[in-house]
């Protein structure tokens, strides 16, 4: 140290380092620095050795700064890249000091990680240890536990999961431990846009889904409820406003325009013969016709003018209405499901279709009645579910698109969704059927104050939908939770195709059992389908929504000269997940699967005839290379001349090789064929 006391370089760490471990100071310590006043990244910290343990000596306060040395990936925040210290009050830190034997200027090089052993009491004195939690990072939120260690144990705190609330619940009562999810929001459906009448129903029926499972998974009441089902109501409008718009274009366009102009045809006729014959006159029978027809013309223009108008009081009793039927929601549907999207929307339809009979007929009579000829406008808008899909075509535009990757819904932490197929036709039929059952009561059942008129006898509104064996005239609605688990699905949707059936396959089964889970370990492709452009998406779903976590992805054969072009060849997984229930008959009769091909993903470069490719199992796979190292095939052993074992938990191909990289390698199961045994060389000699 003496060449550094008097021959100092001032080159930093040519000369030395003197390396120290100290404590980072409390929150009242750190002044506006702490509050955003401060600059620099940089805190005050109590240096083990140098600094005093007397707070009298060397106050908390007058403790110097100490600046924190980033890591490059942190950045400097030139050119807007950054990120923010993760250090707390109490911390443990060590670093250098800049200038050497001086001590002015220390460096926090790093950091020490707590133990689950330290206490985490308030703070007490120096360099006894006390809890990081300050008035800036409060106690147990959403995304933060109490503990403060950070340990590679089982103690260890976990990171908030990228889960619904739903399964996070489920989570907790079947693992008995504190499970932590990252959002509320995880789980909500969102709603690409589509053309009407598709685009408009597809959105009422996502936000009902979300209401329902908020209400589920939040326990809401009281004054929380009301607020979110007005929000639902709100976001629902737009919606049905374009519902709205369309019925009455509808009405309008294809009932109101026609019935008068074939009423004014007829008048026309009449009129024209009635003065032929009285006068004799062609010309005069013209004009006789054409005053006819004008007379009705102020008639027709009042009925123009006040078109707007009954939209607007349509409008303004459809908030309520959605209100009202969403209160029924809350109070009777205890698990969303297709039949409740349809016949709520249906109630919306049905609320419509009365304003708009209820708010044209007073403007029909007089010599509009007499033109329209008892035209019927609750009967016309019933039936008009294929002229209202032919009417949507005006309001789509005519961009061709070369490729229709078919995702309408996505699903907020997890991806595309397969959206449920309402139809119009089947809520129209609905509709009407609820209507008839009500004897078009005014207000509905459930004494719902409905300005627009009948609302229908709807499942819903009836809390008997949410027990088992629910029946009623509509059909087979049941609302409430499921009797069974199990039903694991893989719905195949998108990439222009269709037809395609797949099934998965459940392993690293855990306990026993009705309450057994298991990963996604493979999926079985039964069919490939047709016609895709495009791979399509798949989800892996459960009937009780419990398991979460597994992703797959398809493959496809886009050779036009392959007898398989425009099929599925290949599904794999990508993560295998976790929870999902395995069905009761699987318990018992689960086939044995083992791996029937790989799937080259990628085939990565450099690799040769002599690398070793093995699985978790132990199982040798042969590789076919060409002359660029790439694998073009991967054939496991065959099963049924070598006795492997069969496939329990997810395969994955591990590479041994000095010369490749790059390759990914995707095991596929199929059921395991019948064992023959080894089968050994026999030659037959010929005498």
């Amino acid at each position: 140290m003496i060449e550094e006391s008097f021959l100092k370089s001032n080159f930093v760490g040519r000369d030395g380092l003197l390396w120290w471990v100290g404590q980072v100071a409390p929150e009242k310590a750190q002044g506006e620095q702490i509050n955003g006043g401060g600059w620099g990244n940089r805190v005050k910290v109590r240096i083990m050795g140098y600094h005093p343990h007397s707070l009298e000596e060397l106050p908390d306060e007058d403790l110097p700064w100490a600046q924190i040395l980033l890591p490059s990936t942190a950045g400097s925040g030139k050119g807007g890249r950054a990120t923010s210290v993760k250090l707390s009050p109490g911390d443990n830190v060590m670093g250098f000091f800049m200038d050497g034997e001086d001590a002015q200027l220390p460096v926090i090089f790093g950091i020490l990680g707590s133990s689950r052993y330290a206490p985490v009491q308030d703070y007490a004195g120096p360099f006894q240890p006390y809890t990081g939690f300050t008035s800036k990072i409060e106690k147990a939120n959403v995304l933060f536990t109490k503990g403060e260690s950070n340990e590679m144990n089982a103690s260890t705190n976990e990171s908030p999961r990228l889960l619904p609330p739903e399964t996070v619940n489920k989570l907790k009562s079947t693992l008995k431990r504190e499970i932590k999810g990252a959002s509320s929001k995880l789980g909500q459906t969102i709603s690409f846009a589509g053309g009407p009448p598709e685009g408009a129903i597809n959105e009422i029926s996502n936000e009902l889904e979300n209401v329902v499972s908020d209400i589920k998974n939040s326990g809401l009441t009281g004054s929380a409820l009301k607020g979110r089902l007005d929000s639902a109501a709100s976001e629902m409008m737009s919606s049905a406003t374009k519902l709205s718009g369309m019925m009455t274009k509808n009405l309008v366009d294809n009932g109101l325009v026609g019935q008068i102009q074939g009423g004014l045809d007829k008048a026309y006729k009449v009129k024209y013969a009635a003065e032929l014959a009285a006068t004799g006159s062609d010309a005069k029978a013209k004009v006789a016709g054409a005053a006819m027809q004008a007379s009705f013309m102020p008639a027709i223009q009042g009925l123009e003018d006040a078109i707007p108008c009954v939209g607007q009081k349509i409008l303004g009793s459809l908030k309520d209405t959605i209100k009202g039927l969403l209160g029924k929601i809350a109070e009777n549907v205890k698990n969303f499901v297709k039949c409740v999207a349809q016949q709520f929307v249906g109630g919306i339809m049905n609320g419509i279709i009365g304003g708009l009979t209820k708010g044209f007929s007073g403007l029909l009579g007089g010599g509009i009645g007499d033109l329209l000829g008892g035209f019927d406008i609750g009967g016309f808008l019933r039936g008009g579910a294929k002229k209202l899909m032919n009417l949507s075509n005006v309001f789509k535009c005519n961009n061709k698109q070369e490729y229709d990757f078919g995702i309408k819904e996505w699903v907020v932490g997890k991806g595309p969704k397969n959206a449920i197929d309402i139809g119009v036709d089947a809520i129209l039929d609905l509709a009407n059927a609820a209507d008839q059952l009500s004897g078009g009561i005014v207000g509905g059942i459930q004494n719902l104050s409905i300005a627009t008129g009948s609302l229908g006898m709807f499942d819903f509104l009836n809390p008997s939908v949410s027990v088992p064996g629910n029946k009623s005239s509509l059909g087979d609605c049941y609302a409430g939770p499921p009797t069974k688990c199990g039903g694991l699905k893989v719905e195949i949707f998108g990439g222009g195709g269709a037809g395609a059936i797949a099934k998965g396959i459940l392993g690293s089964i855990v306990n026993d059992g009705a309450g057994s889970t298991g990963s996604i370990i493979g999926i079985d492709l039964l069919s490939g389908g047709i016609g895709y452009k495009s791979p399509p998406f798949i989800e892996i779903t459960d009937d009780c929504k419990q398991g979460y976590g597994a992703s797959a992805r398809s493959e496809i054969d886009l050779d036009e000269d392959s007898p398989t072009y425009g099929q599925i060849t290949d599904i794999y997984i990508v993560t295998q997940g976790e929870n999902y229930p395995v069905p009761e008959p699987e318990l018992e009769s689960k086939p044995p699967y083992v791996v029937d091909h790989v799937v080259v993903v990628k085939p990565g470069i450099g690799y040769t005839s002599t690398d070793s490719f093995t699985d978790n199992d132990g199982n040798t796979y042969k590789p076919y290379i060409d002359n660029s190292g790439r694998i073009v095939r991967l054939s496991p052993p065959d099963p049924e001349k070598f006795n492997v074992k069969n496939v329990e938990q997810l395969p994955k191909i591990k590479i041994v090789s000095e010369t490749g990289s790059g390759a990914i390698l995707k095991p596929s199961l199929k059921p395991r064929p019948e064992y023959q045994g080894e089968i050994k060389e026999v030659i037959d000699c010929i005498s």
